[in-house]
């Protein structure tokens, strides 16, 4: 999969699970913690979905939480070097 797609996925699967009716678009880096798209309780379900995207389990004893600061953090920390 390329880089433009798992970075399209991403934005979407994270706007379809924001409780924020406002926002219809998602720059690459806008913080989806801090700026409340996402609670801490669905960074287990971002989880789940980022391993969907690679096709491979994820380590989370190895996550360091800023690589889930924004689609850009998220994308360079699982998914960098990867894509097609």
């Amino acid at each position: 999969m390329q880089e433009s797609e798992i970075r399209k996925q991403l934005r979407a699967w994270i706007l379809r699970r924001s409780q924020s009716k406002a926002k219809t678009e998602l720059a690459d880096d806008t913080p989806i913690l801090e700026s409340g798209l996402l609670s801490s309780l669905d960074v287990v379900e971002l989880i789940l979905f980022i391993e969907n995207l690679k096709g491979a389990e994820v380590d989370v004893d190895d996550i360091e939480p800023e690589v889930l600061t924004n689609v850009n953090t998220i994308y360079d920390g699982f998914f960098r070097g990867e894509a097609a």
